[in-house]
């Protein structure tokens, strides 16, 4: 019995914890795996999304994705976007300029769907003048 308890105890403590650690004091949400989304940078999580997944920035930005949640992801273009680009994020970071004002739909190739929206694993930027 007292073993049952003790389990029971450490298993709701670890719980807590588990969710303390998904929380995020950034305006941005919680990036995960120690990453933390900026105004100018993107999380991917261990839930398969981009946190946040969707930026605003000036024309002429630098927008950086960094791998925080472990396994193999990309930052694709998605259909119809103005700019192409296709980056490999397995570790690290990785970023592209935006140069022109207009809405970059992107995503994951191993998680998402390209589409217009693209589905799954994906997000937006905005870009403005």
């Amino acid at each position: 019995m007292r073993s049952s308890v003790i389990t029971l105890a450490l298993g709701a403590a670890g719980a807590l914890l588990l969710a303390a650690c998904g929380g995020s004091t950034s305006p941005y949400g919680g990036g995960g795996g120690g990453c933390t989304p900026t105004s100018t940078k993107i999380c991917t999580t261990a839930g398969l999304q981009f946190s946040p997944a969707t930026l605003t920035v000036a024309a002429g930005t630098t927008v950086t994705w960094e791998n925080g949640g472990g396994g193999a992801h990309t930052v694709t273009s998605a259909t119809g976007s103005a700019d192409t680009y296709d980056l490999a994020l397995a570790t690290g970071t990785v970023s592209h300029q935006f140069m022109t004002a207009g809405t970059y739909n992107f995503y994951c190739k191993n998680h998402g769907v390209n589409g217009t929206p693209p589905t799954g694993m994906h997000g937006a930027i905005t870009v403005q003048p």
